[in-house]
């Protein structure tokens, strides 16, 4: 794919002065919210959304909802495990290629008319946005990209209500840097030899996220669709003169200032994209991909990259589903929703090393060149047959692999067992867990039966959760009722 030789320039939507008023009137309303919130602690949600990775917990318990009050099987039920699925997806996802670029599917949000929000299978997208204006008074960087993301949410709405057609085709393109500070926060740890949680933001690469959404002009509907790129070439200078090769002027804008300054764009993500890596090549003289340095005679093949993704997270079906299970369980047994957002990063991290075991590459784009050896090492022991040295080196590599973005390095409540030992084979066939079912021991949730922490045994699959507590000997099965569609 290439970009054209005549692009269309972009317009910023706060041109348009029908649209700059509403966004304004957005962002104030937002302010007023965030400023309510912090005098009154009240208010503000009862989770820490700052914390949490993908919406999951809340969606699954949404999931838990809907199957008491409507059924399990009824629409709503499944509008609702869908929305989770989709969730777990996407964490799988962008872990998989947290140090790479990566392309995501397009997604759906219905139009409410009564209420001019936006639905998510059943959900207001809207409701998400207001929720996630937090005070952080730490964190005024953070509070503005809060601030600019509920403007961006509400900008759809305003666009659908102008109803011109002179912006038929056009879409609304948003770009979310990596923030100065996290970086120097990274660098920092780097420095002291640690690697701690960065809010979701992956600052080893600098990472950036372009967002597009458009509107149907028939039914109202919105689409969105993201692309994650590292940002080590694609640094702010480059991006700004991107954008002005097609006519914005970015004078004086900072990260946060660009993330909430939305403009209309003619031109797909993958064009977009082509056009960032055509301006970082000539900055830095040499050839850019994606944001990735690549070979002089590499050939630029946009199109090949947006399929490769689509195949790559269809190959990621099983892990996603075993990940909604267990955030699915998490609600069931109604976990400290502070506590469940690193319990399910520390959970899809276990999987995911599971998988770098077996590919070095992959260990590299989820986790660092010194967990893929790491884990090299633990398959090298597991095929001397020494068990037990290799349980323990998977260990400490666990323990010493950077999270997903939320978490730093360590444990977070669940842990893996020896499955080779007397005791992990005893586990295994009393939890009646099959070959490739993830066996662990969690040490936040009690027993339901005795309350005791510490000796409950979970092992999850695709399809079913089974539970065992070695105190009391109470076992329990639950199979699941949603796939990964």
């Amino acid at each position: 794919m290439a970009v054209a030789a005549e692009a269309s320039p972009y317009i910023f939507v706060d041109s348009i002065p029908e649209l700059a008023t509403g966004r304004r009137a957005e962002q104030d309303s937002a302010w007023a919210l965030l400023r309510s919130r912090t005098e009154n602690t009240s208010q503000a949600c009862t989770e820490d959304i700052s914390l949490v990775p993908v919406e999951a917990l809340s969606t699954a318990h949404s999931v838990h909802e809907a199957a008491a009050l409507r059924g399990e099987g009824s629409p709503e039920h499944l509008e609702r495990s869908e929305a989770l699925l989709l969730d777990c997806k996407r964490l799988v996802a962008e872990w998989w290629r947290k140090l790479r670029p990566e392309r995501f599917d397009v997604l759906r949000h219905t139009y409410h008319a009564p209420s001019g929000d936006y639905y998510s299978h059943g959900q207001s997208v809207g409701q998400m946005t207001r929720n996630a204006l937090q005070p952080m008074p730490d964190n005024p960087t953070e509070e503005r990209r809060r601030v600019n993301e509920r403007v961006e949410d509400a900008t759809p709405a305003l666009l659908h209500d102008l109803g011109t057609t002179a912006l038929r085709g056009m879409r609304i393109r948003t770009i979310a840097e990596c923030p100065d500070e996290v970086i120097a926060a990274y660098e920092a740890d780097s420095r002291a030899g640690k690697h701690s949680g960065y809010g979701g933001y992956v600052p080893e690469v600098a990472k950036l996220m372009v967002r597009d959404i458009w509107l149907d002009e028939t039914s109202g509907d919105r689409f969105e669709e993201q692309i994650a790129l590292p940002g080590e070439y694609l640094e702010h200078s480059v991006i700004l003169r991107a954008l002005a090769r097609r006519g914005l002027n970015t004078e004086g804008m900072d990260k946060t200032d660009l993330q909430g300054a939305q403009f209309l764009a003619s031109d797909d993500l993958m064009e977009f994209a082509a056009s960032l890596d055509s301006v970082a090549s000539e900055e830095w003289a040499v050839n850019v991909f994606m944001g990735e340095k690549v070979a002089k005679d590499f050939v630029k093949d946009y199109a090949a990259f947006w399929q490769e993704s689509r195949i790559r997270q269809e190959g990621q079906r099983d892990i996603a589903q075993t990940v909604a299970n267990f955030v699915w369980d998490l609600a069931g047994d109604k976990v400290d929703p502070h506590a469940a957002p690193k319990m399910v990063e520390e959970f899809v991290k276990m999987l995911l090393l599971d998988v770098g075991k077996k590919d070095f590459k992959a260990a590299e784009d989820m986790f660092s060149t010194k967990t893929a050896q790491g884990l090299q090492e633990v398959a090298r022991l597991e095929a001397a047959g020494r068990w037990e040295d290799a349980f323990q080196m998977m260990n400490k590599v666990q323990e010493e692999a950077p999270g997903g973005g939320y978490c730093g390095a360590g444990s977070c409540g669940i842990q893996s067992i020896n499955e080779k030992s007397a005791e992990g084979q005893d586990i295994k066939e009393k939890l009646d867990a099959k070959s490739g079912d993830k066996v662990v021991k969690d040490n936040e949730r009690a027993c339901q039966r005795c309350n005791r922490k510490g000796a409950v045994y979970y092992a999850y699959n695709p399809t079913k959760v089974n539970k065992l507590c070695t105190s009391c000997g109470a076992t329990d099965s639950k199979q699941t009722s949603f796939r990964v569609g």
